[in-house]
């Protein structure tokens, strides 16, 4: 049996099962028909870091069949932070986005759950599921049904802004927000970070910065630090020293905030947040060559 893998990757073959091995790094055992074979093709790695590449690789791919061990067990809560956590390495992972997908449905968050299904099979075209498709969209839509008012609204600017209709999200979010002392603190500070998203994309940096603030007024959450650093930049404002260290945002922001940093002299703090990525993206696509070009330049 071969597989059009690099030599630094071995692997073993057992009763139509593999499993490979870099140094001291293995994988568990799977089928031959794995989508992670196809992730570590010859072509689809970076040549520059193949060995770490590939050793992150079965990092990512061990958390996974974690992952999917406690959504056996159903322990999902569990499940889905080992799936996020392969999602920040690769946001288009399609078994991981998968797998939270069926966690969601069991959680009986079905409109989540559609929306992860949808994102992976865009990821990952032989992931589709026809019957599984149908029976969430069925669930999905009874969900919708019985939606309280509220969370409607927050729905509804949710689907305007993933169509790209930022005003139009804005003011389904403002509707919902008209009663702000209904909602948790943790989800009040959710919604406000949607509503300054949203007023981002506008490029209505004082509408934004404001809707951080109080979204931190309500209680600390990373996103809003990064939202409130990103304003003031943009702004020409001074800097909450917050926004200084390593936050717990996507890697698109990251290395937003690295950029941010770099302009503003804090080169120390940008490259920190750049080597983290680094270890986290190997990819050599546009968000690697930029974060390679930051690197060159601090």
């Amino acid at each position: 049996m071969r597989f059009n893998v690099p030599d630094e990757l071995e692997f073993e073959v057992s009763d139509n099962r593999v499993r490979f091995t870099v140094d001291d790094l293995s994988t568990g055992w799977m089928g031959v028909d794995d989508s992670f074979i196809r992730r570590v093709e010859k072509d689809k790695l970076n040549p520059d870091r193949l060995v770490k590449h590939l050793k992150k690789e079965i990092e990512m791919k061990n958390v996974l069949d974690e992952g999917i061990s406690f959504l056996k067990a159903e322990k999902y809560l569990k499940a889905i932070e080992k799936f996020d956590e392969v999602l920040f390495y690769d946001p288009c992972y399609g078994e991981a986005l998968l797998q939270k997908s069926f966690s969601l449905r069991r959680q009986r968050h079905f409109v989540k759950s559609l929306r992860y299904y949808k994102k992976a099979i865009k990821s990952d075209e032989t992931l589709s599921d026809i019957e599984y498709h149908k029976a969430l969209l069925r669930n999905a839509n009874e969900e919708r049904d019985n939606f309280p008012k509220l969370k409607l609204n927050i729905y509804a600017g949710d689907e305007y802004f993933s169509r790209g209709d930022f005003e139009s999200a804005v003011k389904k979010y403002d509707v919902a927000l008209a009663n702000p002392s209904k909602f948790k603190d943790k989800i009040l500070s959710k919604l406000l970070n949607k509503k300054a998203t949203a007023l981002l994309r506008l490029n209505d940096y004082d509408g934004a910065l404001e809707c951080f603030l109080k979204s931190l007024d309500v209680g600390e959450n990373d996103y809003a630090v990064f939202g409130e650093g990103y304003c003031q930049y943009k702004l020409g404002l001074n800097v909450d020293d917050k926004f200084l260290k390593p936050l717990n945002i996507t890697k698109k922001e990251m290395l937003t905030q690295a950029i941010v940093l770099g302009d503003l002299g804090y080169s120390k703090q940008s490259l920190d947040i750049c080597e983290y990525l680094l270890e986290n993206h190997f990819t050599q696509d546009e968000f690697y060559m930029k974060l390679m070009h930051i690197m060159g330049n601090v």
